[in-house]
């Protein structure tokens, strides 16, 4: 309830089109319940409810109705959100919603409450799940924000490695039992904060919220606070001991983990530890003799990063034991294992990280494709009508053709806008060299198309102009739908576990990229010579020429810039 008038009370004019509809969807579904029938106090009462039910009814008709039109006007542009909004309908004319809203509405005037009262309850499940459905449509900034969580939680396990390699090495070393003991419990602490943390807020039993928040002021404050005694911890380890990371920490012990510890392959085994809280962990395997379970869907790398963990914790913790008992080799043994768990987790994070990235860049190249196969629709049909008008003699041309060559201006001209909307999108991206520079010269070239269109300029350089443009956007779409299937072949497996740290992939791959620079080379090797070519047939260097000539030139300075940035490595 409280979500819903949040949303109810949100300004429009900073939301997207659909974030509006979202909205007007949450609001519907809190005004159902909000017209929830008690008993009556008086006669009116009744007639009230229906009065106020039939408005929602009303209210939802009319969103249906923009969800549709904001799935036509998304299918260009973002064919992935115009699907989900098309999905809304369908599963909004499916469950009958606006049947229910009439049928609620007449059972409100015949004063049959309570039947009412049911059939309300059962109508803002499903616009609940309708808005859960349409939430889906604003993943972009669901991607960023998960990123950003993970990101925290990848510095927090490194820092935590960091801490249990002095512990480990100072152990090794013969320092004094009681501060290790010490030293041992607060980063077992530290450690479990940080796993029932990413269990809270990453686990898969809070995935099925429609809104995923980030963790709280007040935990993060806790998580900086934890950040800083484990700095001055660390800072102490180093002191204590003269170089303890001279031995690598995070390399398992030859002595095989105990009983029902998480094996290296990322699966537990048989019987995983308990944690310190009593609590069993979830991804228990039912095969050790007691009544079998039903099968569970395998746990998501959040559950197994939180599981491992734990599994640390538990580990640390019977590290501090050994130490309090004087068991100086136990305890190293022990604190090995839990930097191996600890490592373990920071993988499961690391594959949570590139599965964002991967998701991303899906949903990236896919709206960029999207929105360049509309450039080229656009101007293919500006292409035809510049022909249509130069077959017309100059001296027969007057105002209509005019207007028209104006008019075909003005289409190139949104072509142009959509261009600066997909460098901008590329731009931000940041991993390609070779496409923001593609971009970059279809734009140039389509605002020379639009200001040549304007003049009544329709001949055979507007047209070749115009040709450049149509054959850079068929390669620049057909380089992005192969780069698409290339990242649905290569997706990270979601049951291998990485080894190492995983660098996030790029956007396209150098050879795509390599194949886009030539592809510029070539287009500037043949304007080149069709440029000397009407040199030659002129024998003048006019000054539109020499203009020309002197932005192919740019435009060569560029293309070497982007082959030496690529070369180089500056996109990585």
């Amino acid at each position: 309830m409280h979500a819903h008038a949040h949303l109810c009370n949100a300004t429009p004019g900073s939301l997207g089109l659909w974030l509006v509809a979202a909205l007007s969807l949450g609001c519907l579904a809190t005004g159902v319940l909000a017209a929830d029938p008690q008993p009556p106090v008086a006669p009116a009462v009744g007639d009230d409810l229906s009065v106020e039910q039939a408005r929602l009814a009303d209210r939802f008709e009319r969103l249906e109705i923009v969800i549709g039109r904001l799935a036509e006007l998304s299918a260009g542009t973002d064919p992935r959100r115009a699907k989900l909004l098309r999905e809304a309908i369908a599963q909004s004319r499916e469950q009958d919603i606006q049947l229910r809203f009439e049928s609620i509405v007449k059972l409100l005037e015949d004063e049959r409450l309570s039947a009412a009262a049911n059939n309300q309850t059962e109508l803002k499940n499903e616009l609940d799940a309708l808005l859960t459905l349409l939430l889906k449509a604003d993943r972009d900034s669901q991607i960023e924000s998960e990123a950003r969580r993970i990101r925290r939680y990848l510095q927090e396990v490194g820092r935590l490695i960091r801490l249990q390699k002095g512990l480990r090495a100072r152990t090794e070393g013969g320092d004094e039992l009681k501060q290790l003991s010490q030293g041992q419990q607060q980063v077992a602490e530290q450690t479990g904060k940080l796993g029932q943390s990413i269990a809270e807020t990453e686990g898969t039993q809070n995935k099925s919220d429609a809104e995923s928040p980030e963790p709280d002021q007040e935990k993060s404050d806790g998580e900086n606070q934890d950040s800083k005694d484990g700095e001055e911890q660390e800072k102490q380890s180093d002191e204590s001991k003269g170089s303890p990371s001279s031995e690598p920490g995070g390399k398992p012990s030859d002595a095989k983990p105990s009983e029902g510890q998480p094996s290296d392959s990322g699966k537990p085994s048989s019987s995983p530890p308990s944690p310190s809280d009593g609590s069993t962990p979830s991804s228990g395997n039912p095969s050790d003799g007691g009544q079998s379970e039903p099968q569970e869907s395998p746990p998501q790398p959040a559950d197994r990063a939180a599981q491992r963990l734990r599994a640390a914790q538990q580990r640390m913790q019977q590290a501090r034991e050994k130490l309090d008992q004087a068991e100086r080799e136990g305890a190293a043994g022990e604190q090995r294992e839990a930097l191996k768990e600890l490592e373990q987790a920071k993988a499961e994070l690391e594959r949570i990280l590139r599965q964002l990235r991967e998701e991303e860049m899906e949903r990236t190249l896919t709206m960029l494709a999207a929105r360049f196969r509309k450039m080229l629709e656009t101007q293919v049909k500006v292409y035809d009508g510049t022909v249509r008008v130069d077959k017309i003699p100059e001296s027969a041309r007057g105002h209509d053709e005019e207007i028209e060559s104006a008019r075909l201006s003005r289409e190139e001209s949104l072509i142009v806008r959509e261009a600066d909307k997909a460098m901008v999108l590329l731009r931000e991206e940041g991993s390609s060299v070779a496409f923001p520079e593609a971009v970059e010269q279809m734009r140039d070239d389509m605002q020379m198309v639009a200001e040549r269109l304007a003049d009544l300029k329709v001949g055979m350089l507007t047209q070749e102009l115009e040709q450049d443009i149509i054959a850079a956007l068929e390669e620049t779409i057909a380089a992005l739908e192969k780069a698409l299937k290339d990242l649905e072949k290569n997706k990270t497996p979601p049951g291998q576990m990485p080894a190492g740290q995983m660098p996030e992939p790029p956007l396209v791959d150098k050879l795509a990229e390599l194949k886009m620079i030539r592809s510029l080379q070539v287009r500037i090797n043949r304007r080149t010579q069709r440029y000397a070519e009407m040199m030659a047939a002129d024998h003048a260097e006019t000054p539109e020429m020499l203009a020309a000539l002197a932005r192919l030139a740019e435009r060569q300075r560029r293309v070497y810039q982007a082959t030496a940035d690529l070369s180089q490595g500056r996109n990585d």
